[in-house]
């Protein structure tokens, strides 16, 4: 079988084939007929996107595969266009299209499956034809027809040799069978476009209200913003928290929670009139609304018409349906910041209204708000680079018992001082790490942190004592992250009975056998579990006996409350008794004063956690406390002679 090469540009690929030139001459040929429905042909063949795209591998495989499979000098995928015949992908010549009137395979289009020429000298329709009579003198041509799925013909997988051939019904067989190779992969190009083209429209647009996506929306503002210099518009901004949509749904159905935030829509759009604006569905509850012509003395106005519009009840399901929402705006979104700036305002203030249970209409761009949006903007631009530059830190704040007023563990508090802004709330820098998605990155980096630090107290010959840290149930549910605690245990030769995992309540809904089944695998180790926030939350009873916590942690907004409010005391007290009675240690959270220490004594809750104890600690301190309380117990904060924070 003869050695196939691939040559460069203008070369003769054997005696008398196939130059550029030849394959580029203008000479009038058999001419190039039409297809019966050639529109039709040529309107598919535009919409497939091949045209002048580059080579691909996958092609230029099966026209190599098919020079040698019969051993013949030149294979083309030929796309037959309006004048012109373009090569997808060609094999022993470097034109990349010739003269459609020149074109064998133009006469090919009007076969059912193939044209073969066993010798082109003795065929009426082409022994004229100028490629025949002068270089490269073609003497034998088969070109089988490739068709998509409407059948319609868009080109050939053709072989061309300079001497006549005899091509029997194996051969054609064959040769079919390489040119449907060609139309799978065609085939699959669609697809992968069709498929591109689906997700880049579901990430624009949402599928059920059809409104722009969150991504949509932000592009949205970055484009509003990019052009206010140069118009004379302005940009507000808000977004409608349809918090109340939860209760709609667990207490009605789904389809009243659809119907009602459908019509929610409806009514936002109608208190819009008088302003061109662009609506978006910004996640599960939440709207997002851009403001660029109207009267912006207007808008505070047309948001508390929004607000008012949204309290009135709706009727979905046959049944008469109220559902809570809240507007948060601004008027001038630039004041806020870049577009992501602006739509993490509104998102996140969207959530901390809600659990603070603020007013249903809240401006953004104030004197009083607008400081605190700064700041936080500068946290979420510098929280990645401190977590990989190791500028947080950790702090470790005693857990004491209420019987001898012993210490008998810690929890591992974040810690974060910035030098233009100072110390950083903890909670922003959890709240921020899951917005920017590094949470697991963090969260890592913590448990790394205490295990190092429990193995330098190991190594020193303290009584080391157990360290809590905070963990996702996202995390927890991971076998991965099962497997690196285990690996750190082992690497820091740490043992598991140091190591105190705790999972907020609110989030143990979502997979609780998940957890389960990592929180045994732990155990084995060792490792010891706390539900924190105790109360917070959603879950039943049923967990505290199916997931197998050792601590119960009461949350301190509980707490605060408990000398001032006789119900709260009472919940408390019923808290303790069924933490105990389920076997669980009970650790109160954020005790301030002693006579919540004298209450919660009473209750016979086990320990306590707060700074009428002792502030967190840094890693020195911690250590030195641990080196005191070998030998003595910390003074009951009900002493005279102690103070907070007091060893």
């Amino acid at each position: 079988m003869a050695a196939l090469t691939r040559l460069p540009a203008c070369n003769v690929i054997g005696p008398g084939i196939a130059t550029r030139e030849h394959f580029m001459a203008n000479a009038s040929g058999a001419g190039a007929p039409d297809h019966d429905d050639e529109t039709r042909r040529l309107d598919e063949l535009q919409r497939l996107g091949l045209l002048d795209t580059p080579p691909e591998k996958r092609f230029d495989d099966i026209t190599r595969l098919t020079a040698r499979v019969f051993d013949v000098p030149i294979v083309l995928i030929t796309l037959i266009d309006r004048h012109r015949q373009w090569f997808k992908s060609r094999f022993g010549i470097d034109a990349c299209e010739t003269s459609r009137d020149n074109a064998f395979c133009a006469h090919a289009l009007l076969e059912r499956q193939m044209l073969v020429i066993e010798d082109t000298t003795r065929d009426p329709r082409f022994r004229d034809h100028p490629l025949v009579i002068d270089p490269p003198h073609i003497r034998f041509y088969a070109g089988a027809v490739i068709r998509m799925a409407s059948g319609l013909p868009l080109g050939t997988l053709c072989i061309i040799d300079r001497h006549p051939k005899r091509f029997d019904d194996h051969q054609r067989q064959i040769l079919l069978d390489l040119a449907r190779l060609v139309e799978n992969e065609i085939g699959d190009d669609i697809i992968t476009r069709l498929e591109r083209a689906r997700a880049e429209i579901g990430s624009q647009f949402d599928p059920q209200t059809r409104l722009a996506t969150q991504q949509r929306f932000q592009q949205l503002i970055q484009a509003r913003l990019a052009a206010l210099p140069d118009a004379a518009t302005f940009c507000g901004v808000a977004a409608i928290d349809l918090y109340g949509m939860r209760a709609v749904r667990t207490r009605f159905s789904l389809q009243a929670s659809n119907e009602v935030f459908l019509r929610c829509i409806a009514r936002v759009e109608k208190a819009l009139d008088g302003f061109v604006f662009d609506l978006a569905r910004i996640d599960d509850q939440r709207l997002g609304i851009l403001l660029h012509r109207g009267n912006p003395a207007h808008m505070a106005d047309t948001m508390a018409t929004v607000a008012d519009a949204l309290r009135a009840p709706y009727i979905a399901s046959g049944r008469t349906v109220t559902a809570a929402a809240r507007v948060v705006w601004a008027q001038d979104a630039m004041r806020i910041g870049h577009a992501d700036d602006i739509l993490s305002a509104l998102q996140h203030s969207c959530r901390r209204l809600h659990n603070e249970r603020g007013a249903s209409l809240f401006r953004l761009d104030t004197p009083e708000t607008l400081p605190r949006l700064t700041r936080r903007n500068l946290l979420r631009r510098r929280t990645a680079s401190a977590l990989a530059e190791e500028r947080f830190c950790l702090h470790y704040q005693p857990q004491v018992s209420l019987r001898d007023f012993r210490v008998h563990g810690f929890e591992a508090l974040l810690r974060w001082h910035d030098a233009e802004l100072g110390w950083v709330n903890p909670q922003d820098i959890v709240d921020i790490a899951e917005e920017i998605d590094i949470g697991d990155q963090l969260d890592i980096w913590v448990l790394r942190q205490v295990m190092q630090q429990l193995a330098v107290w190991q190594d020193r010959g303290h009584a080391v004592l157990p360290v809590a840290l905070n963990v996702s149930q996202e995390q927890l549910a991971r076998p991965a992250f099962v497997d690196r605690v285990c690996a750190l245990l082992t690497q820091y030769r740490v043992p598991g009975r140091l190591l105190k995992l705790e999972v907020l309540e609110r989030s143990l809904i979502d997979d609780p056998e998940a957890i389960i089944i990592s929180m045994q695998r732990l155990k084995r180790r060792g490792v010891g579990f706390a539900i924190d926030d105790f109360g917070t939350g959603y879950s039943s009873l049923s967990y505290l006996t199916r997931i197998p916590f050792d601590t119960l942690k009461i949350d301190k907004s509980f707490i605060d409350r408990i000398c001032d409010d006789q119900r709260v005391a009472s919940l408390v007290r019923s808290i303790v008794s069924l933490g105990r009675d389920a076997g669980m240690q009970v650790v109160a959270e954020g005790v301030e004063n002693t006579s919540q220490v004298t209450l919660l004594h009473d209750f016979h809750c086990h320990s306590i956690q707060g700074h009428v104890v002792s502030i967190a600690l840094t890693p020195p301190h911690a250590e030195a406390l641990l080196a005191a309380t070998a030998s003595k117990r910390y003074h009951s904060p009900s002493d005279s002679s102690s103070s907070p924070g007091s060893v």
